[in-house]
């Protein structure tokens, strides 16, 4: 296992070399330069000329790319920080988190060495070789070291591009992932439901309301929610309980604990649905063809044939071989979920990434551009080397040995 993910890993720097490669290449292509606009303002010329020697805007294309990935790979700043809180515009190696994900790799290691140890002493000390890796993190989690890289200054003058990025990914954090659970916590028990009541109205309803959900557009579905359950209902109850634009209320700091947990939720719910809900209909369509074909098979039938109660046979025997497609979906999802974030996020004026990403888009600020790009593709390659190791939790015939 430990092979296959160094292997991956390599594989998945190829794979975002390329990615910058092409996303570089058609930046450049897309017409007009990344400092015109500051070219319109005569008192900007020193700017642009730091800029210029900063980036090799002077330089061939190819000279460009480089000197951009030389910069994007380069730390600017590593240094200790007080405090025990995580700091968006510098990732910060502290908190009670990693100190309990440490805790909990400790555990692992001894249990891999222990289950590995009857078998070979290699195997033993492969297993047990991850102690590096925990305590390294334990001194960087004792030390406080914060570090970011050189991303460069947003050609729309907003500062750095690290901390814009990073400054903007909490609220996409908390919009993806609410989108993501709320898609698992419906689309899969709506499959699960459907498959096992194959041909009935409420599978026929599912089908044909999945179908609609799919086929439309995600702009059409975050307009109509903010029509339908935020202006319509409140004029219908004269209640506001949704709101369609920001991610928290301006007295947000004067409200109590509790009036704050409520006023994310009010202003989460219409755009994390509005993401999720695609996912939802192409979840609930193939967890329901996964559970229709393992429910089918020999092995089922034999564990019905034994007598085991139906909500175990559907439960421990079809569900965890049904999960596997849909492990492969969720993996990839995240690059739907992530550009369904960019136009959601636009449409309700929600402070993330994917609004700063339409914003450097329109200014040809390249950086910007090139930064969340990357961020996205780092984060699917992580998703996939991940989806790969559920594999082997899921299904026992898989080995990567």
């Amino acid at each position: 296992m430990l092979a296959y993910i160094i292997r991956r890993l390599v594989y998945g720097v190829v794979t975002l070399l390329a990615l910058s490669l092409v996303v570089f290449l058609l930046i450049q292509a897309s017409g007009g330069g990344p400092l015109d606009r500051l070219k319109l303002n005569p008192r900007m010329a020193p700017v642009i000329a730091q800029l210029t020697e900063q980036w090799g805007l002077d330089k061939p294309i190819m000279q460009q790319y480089f000197t951009w990935l030389r910069n994007f790979v380069t730390p600017t700043d590593v240094a200790s920080a007080a405090g025990l809180t995580v700091i968006f515009g510098k990732i910060g190696i502290q908190g009670i988190m990693p100190i309990v994900t440490i805790v909990i790799a400790g555990a692992y290691t001894a249990w891999a060495f222990l289950a590995k140890i009857n078998q070979s002493w290699w195997r033993a000390f492969r297993a047990f070789s991850i102690v590096f890796v925990w305590v390294i993190g334990l001194w960087l989690a004792k030390s406080r070291i914060v570090f970011s890289l050189s991303w460069g200054d947003s050609f729309r003058g907003d500062g750095a591009v690290w901390d814009n990025i990073f400054g903007a990914a909490g609220a996409t954090f908390r919009l993806g992932i609410t989108a993501l659970l709320l898609a698992l916590l419906i689309g899969i028990p709506l499959g699960i439901f459907q498959a096992i009541r194959q041909y009935s109205f409420f599978d026929q309803v599912g089908t044909t309301l999945s179908f609609i959900a799919f086929s439309t557009p995600i702009f059409i579905i975050a307009i109509g929610f903010q029509l339908l359950l935020a202006l319509y209902l409140e004029k219908w109850t004269g209640v506001k309980l949704f709101f369609v634009t920001g991610m928290t209320d301006p007295g947000y700091n004067d409200l109590g604990f509790m009036a704050q947990i409520g006023d994310v939720v009010r202003h989460l719910v219409l755009p994390a649905l509005s993401i999720a809900l695609i996912s939802i209909a192409s979840y609930s369509r193939f967890q329901r063809a996964s559970m229709l074909e393992v429910m089918h098979s020999d092995y089922l039938r034999t564990a019905k044939a034994k007598g085991l109660p139906r909500r175990r046979v559907i439960l421990k025997h079809a569900l965890r071989n049904a999960l596997i497609p849909i492990v492969t979906l969720v993996s990839l999802d995240v690059a739907g979920i992530i550009g369904g974030a960019i136009i959601t996020e636009s449409i309700f004026g929600w402070p993330g990434v994917g609004r700063l990403y339409i914003q450097a888009i329109n200014a040809v600020d390249y950086p910007t551009v090139m930064a969340v790009v990357m961020s996205i593709g780092i984060g699917i390659v992580i998703m996939n080397i991940v989806a790969d190791i559920l594999y082997g939790v899921l299904d026992p015939r898989v080995r990567y040995d």
